[in-house]
């Protein structure tokens, strides 16, 4: 086989899909690390509910904006969303772009993986929100309850 023709095979694969179904299905580096970063902006987003609640509730005593349950449940979301769904998430993401690059490396060692962790912390997450609003979030207080 003539280095041309492997050449040439091995852009075909390298290279982007192109469309929609591409910006979802790549496995290079700089999408997956892209989707991460853009996934942490929209849950960083999604979570300022929670700490607009949390400040409602704090802005006058003895408000009732929100009852107790549900602000412990808020203050658990708040904290456990921001972290891990926020932080860790985009470090990871700004990782994935910037490692191989830095390194001057064509991709990560397990593209694959990677791209199936993004879609586990996307749907990972989505659990945690509709948990949230649906009432059933963990609530920092629960064990000191009877």
């Amino acid at each position: 086989m003539s280095a041309l023709k492997l050449r040439s095979d091995l852009d075909v694969i390298w290279r982007s899909r192109p469309g929609w179904r591409g910006v979802l299905t790549n496995v290079n580096h700089s999408d997956v690390g892209l989707r991460f970063m853009i996934a942490a902006c929209v849950y960083f987003v999604i979570d300022g509910v929670p700490s607009t609640m949390i400040r409602a509730q704090l802005a006058t005593p003895r408000s009732a904006f929100v009852g107790p349950e549900i602000y412990n449940q808020l203050f658990t979301m708040h904290g456990s969303l921001m972290m891990f769904l926020l932080a860790i998430p985009f470090i990871e993401g700004l990782a994935m772009y910037m490692l191989p690059k830095m390194l001057g490396s064509r991709d990560l060692a397990f593209p694959r993986l990677s791209a199936f962790g993004w879609w586990r912390y996307l749907f990972g997450g989505l659990i945690l929100l509709v948990a949230m609003a649906l009432g059933v979030a963990p609530d920092s207080a629960a064990r000191f309850r009877g």
